[in-house]
């Protein structure tokens, strides 16, 4: 992926809500939202910045 390109995850583990997040600032991504919860599925929206 480019500089600047938002990669959208979809999980349905609950462990995810944490661990995605501090996975993505841990090497260098940005978690541009909250993550948003829709039933089961939980989506996040990473951009790259490095």
């Amino acid at each position: 992926m480019k500089i600047g390109e938002v990669l959208q995850v979809i999980a349905d583990c609950p462990q995810s809500f944490q661990s995605v997040p501090e996975e993505a600032v841990k090497h260098g991504y940005e978690l541009i939202t909250e993550p948003e919860k829709d039933g089961q599925d939980i989506y996040f929206y990473i951009r790259v910045v490095q």
